[in-house]
């Protein structure tokens, strides 16, 4: 653990170069929450967002430690603040096991924790995943839980690790906290956790939220936010789990044969894995008759299930894992080594995920030897990236030709389809959301020294807004940050149009054209009443505020 603090921390110093993957949004909302509670705006009240506040927290703080390491890396690596130290204390309590069991737990952890790699790819090009981060936070910290339940024998570490995985899951992304509400329910009707274990970690959670509700009132914010959120997106669970069944349908039908086989196991006289797991280390409560193994798959494959069809992409699916090293721990070592369905299940449920991060991890590492720079000119050396040379060569003959036919892309945009099916995970398209963000950084700061203005104000007609970061200015307040406007943009209150109507400058991307930029700048139109349209690049339009016209 030590050592791997040590080389993150020597990743971090440096002015790391990564390779641009497919849809790296995330990592650019990242970049704007942050910088927008360190300017004192409230997440909830001044701008809304799809996640909780703990993202953006931890993200800031391990930034203003590291300024010149990679937003990619700090981004994927700043949840190890809360979640090294929980893994520590359950790897010692795993030691006494042996050190099977505790690097059994350790080095999955650090895998899913470290390489900013999703399960799920749609590119064919090798590069870092720059979205989805808060799914692996999320998939890492029920990991842990998990590995909590079975591993941990002290009560009064059991209560302490299960109430900082709980709020951080909370104030994470709360469906993941939804999520783990199951497993914990499950784990007390099963006896895994006492019902006094359970009342003291729901009054320590309950201590924090009420205090921190007292203190900055951002609790219901929150709760009002992600309701407002889920009343906006209602109707579509049902065709999200159709698809995470069908995108993960290797691991689903795997998971379901193993409980299958357990359960099949118990029929003909086999043991209770989890009894014989508990034998040599008797814990208190001794669990009950629902504590059996072949339900505790089942429960888990449903858990992940339903959390994967709210984050897709992520690391599906590895809060399972804690649970199988639990079987092959508890099966007799000959079972464990000869070829026998248990293993074999095991492996099947566990490879699929396992390979392919790390497949990911390793293309982009070996491909990335020859990936071309991106050259930006006002961009930090935070936010270096490179990618494949055709890929950035394509994507500066192309930003002519997309300025050109806006027309064509208008018409694209006016039926509601993209010009290309997988626009969003296209490098090209990537590399020029990059490069165009770097001129109309050029282009704002020319104008002002050309006409005297000062644009203090910037808001961005986009999925997230990292300009204002990267020129310390201030973000416009009663946004939606994370802007798909599908399903993450709240409608506006006077409140928010009245404050949004006092923005200097508002940016608005054009190469291309796409319905997702029209139908923001549509939900948002009310409040630039007055605003005159300039053109500052050839792929950045602007509404200037109505004060700026007389100067």
């Amino acid at each position: 653990m030590l050592g791997t603090v040590a080389l993150l921390a020597a990743c971090l110093s440096l002015p790391m170069e990564v390779p641009l993957g497919e849809s790296f949004w995330d990592t650019y909302i990242y970049i704007d929450g942050a910088h927008r509670l360190s300017i004192g705006q409230e997440i909830y009240r001044d701008f809304h967002a799809p996640v909780g506040p703990l993202n953006y927290i931890l993200f800031d703080l391990l930034s203003s430690v590291f300024p010149h390491g990679n937003v990619a890396l700090v981004i994927q690596w700043c949840m190890m603040l809360v979640t090294m130290p929980v893994a520590l204390v359950i790897g010692l309590h795993a030691l006494e096991r042996g050190t099977f069991a505790a690097f059994g737990l350790l080095l999955p952890y650090l895998a899913f924790s470290i390489l900013p790699f999703n399960v799920t790819s749609w590119n064919a090009f090798p590069g870092v995943d720059g979205f989805a981060y808060y799914n692996r936070h999320s998939s890492v910290l029920l990991y842990l839980l998990v590995a909590t339940l079975f591993f941990v024998r002290s009560r009064l570490v059991l209560v302490g690790l299960v109430t900082v995985l709980l709020l951080s899951l909370a104030f994470v992304k709360i469906n993941g906290f939804a999520v783990a509400g199951i497993l914990l329910a499950f784990a007390l009707v099963s006896r895994r956790i006492s019902v006094s274990a359970s009342l003291a970690v729901a009054a320590l959670c309950l201590l924090f939220v009420g205090v921190l509700e007292v203190l900055t009132g951002s609790v219901s914010a929150y709760l009002q936010s992600a309701w407002r959120l889920l009343d906006a997106n209602d109707g579509v669970l049902l065709t999200n789990l159709v698809t995470t069944v069908s995108a993960h349908f290797d691991v689903i039908l795997v998971a379901s044969l193993l409980a299958a086989y357990l359960l099949y196991s118990r029929w003909r006289g086999g043991e209770n894995l989890l009894t014989g797991f508990d034998r040599a280390h008797p814990r208190a409560p001794t669990p009950g008759q629902l504590d059996q193994d072949w339900l505790w798959v089942g429960v888990l494959a449903i858990a992940n299930t339903v959390f994967e069809s709210q984050n897709f992409g992520g690391a599906a699916f590895i809060s399972a894992w804690p649970l199988l090293l639990v079987f092959l721990l508890a099966a007799e070592p000959e079972r464990r080594m000869r070829v026998s369905p248990l293993p074999v299940l095991v492996a099947l449920i566990i490879f699929p995920t396992a390979t392919k991060v790390v497949h990911s991890a390793a293309r982009a590492a070996a491909t990335g030897l020859k990936d071309m720079t991106i050259e930006t000119e006002h961009l930090p050396s935070s936010m270096r990236f490179s990618a494949k040379d055709l890929a950035v060569e394509a994507a500066e003959k192309a930003r002519p030709i997309m300025a050109a036919g806006r027309e064509t892309y208008g018409q694209y945009a006016e039926a509601n389809i993209l010009p290309a099916y997988w626009l969003y995970f296209d490098h090209r398209f990537q590399v020029n959301v990059l490069t165009t963000m770097d001129e109309v950084i050029g282009a704002i700061r020319s104008r002002e020294a050309e006409l005297g203005h000062h644009y203090e104000v910037i808001d961005l007609r986009d999925f997230a807004n990292p300009v204002t970061a990267v020129m310390g200015r201030t973000p416009a307040r009663g946004v939606s940050i994370g802007g798909d406007p599908y399903r993450a943009v709240l409608p506006l209150t006077p409140e928010e149009t009245a404050a949004l109507s006092q923005t200097d400058i508002v940016l608005l991307p054009t190469c291309p054209l796409t319905a997702a930029r029209e139908k923001l700048h549509d939900r948002y139109a009310e409040a630039y009443a007055g605003f005159n349209r300039i053109v500052l690049t050839d792929c950045f339009d602007a509404l200037e505020h109505p004060q700026f016209a007389s100067q």
